[in-house]
């Protein structure tokens, strides 16, 4: 289904999930930072997810990808940590 969120232009979130020995996966894009925030917190809870990440991004606009924060056990972590989050990314966050 495609909601007025999704065009092009549009600015959504992506919750993305790691699991142990896998490279992990987006489950799902939201078009409320919040939804997504709730989302990412509650999914870090399952024993099987090591952590929920949420992304940022404009709908069609390459380069706007921005990690906006990552949950561990439904606890925020900090903004700050020295690792990629995708293998493409050049370096690790500065926000």
């Amino acid at each position: 289904m495609v909601t007025r969120g999704t065009a092009p232009g549009n600015v959504v979130y992506s919750v993305h999930t790691a699991r142990p020995g896998e490279i992990g996966s987006v489950e799902i894009v939201f078009t409320s930072e919040q939804e997504a925030r709730a989302y990412a917190r509650d999914r870090s809870r399952d024993w099987r997810i090591t952590s929920a990440s949420v992304t940022r991004f404009t709908v069609g606009e390459l380069g706007t990808r921005c990690a906006i924060g990552w949950y561990v056990d439904g606890a925020e972590q900090q903004t700050h940590w020295n690792r990629q989050l995708y293998p493409t990314d050049g370096n690790s966050p500065t926000t």
